[in-house]
């Protein structure tokens, strides 16, 4: 059984990304081999990164990052949902990585999703450059979710297409 870590990279209040990680572990129990944890960025209390030495030199040693680092670690892969920020990823989600020594991801299956009025394509874009220059093997089908045309009235309303990429996906990574 593959366990793969689900990460919200967004951290506000009211977020899409909830529903988009409850959709992604309903679809993984449709994958066979594949269990899901969820890590909701809003439960670390990462201050923004200023460590004396980088991760790649030494890993932080603050409880949080510990804890997020340990958590990532214990699974077999990992998939990170993004909203769109200013055509990015948001501050919360860049900060959590940064306190990820390379190690954490070096080889570790991960898997992009991402939401936004323009199918997040730049934020994936810039999401996988950011954990490819941690060893990450990063797959090369992601997902992205107009928030348009993907939800209705607020609710996220997957069409067959996503539900079938979001299960490529899943099984890309068992």
């Amino acid at each position: 059984m593959t366990s793969v870590a689900i990460i919200l990279g967004s951290v506000r209040p009211v977020r899409a990304g909830e529903q988009v990680v409850r959709w992604i572990e309903e679809q993984a129990r449709q994958v066979d081999g594949v269990q899901t944890v969820f890590f909701d960025l809003r439960d670390y209390q990462l201050p923004l990164f200023a460590e004396e030495m980088p991760p790649s030199m030494q890993a932080p040693e603050l409880p949080e990052a510990v804890r997020l680092r340990t958590n990532i670690e214990a699974n077999d892969a990992v998939i990170f949902v993004t909203p769109e920020y200013n055509h990015s990823v948001p501050a919360a989600l860049k900060n959590a990585i940064d306190y990820l020594p390379p190690a954490t991801l070096k080889e570790k299956a991960v898997g992009l999703v991402g939401y936004s009025w323009h199918g997040a394509v730049k934020p994936l874009e810039h999401l996988r450059e950011i954990v490819s220059i941690l060893g990450a093997e990063v797959r090369e089908q992601q997902v992205g979710i107009n928030l348009g045309s993907d939800f209705r009235d607020g609710v996220f309303q997957p069409s067959d297409e996503l539900n079938a990429q979001i299960r490529a996906l899943l099984a890309s990574l068992a």
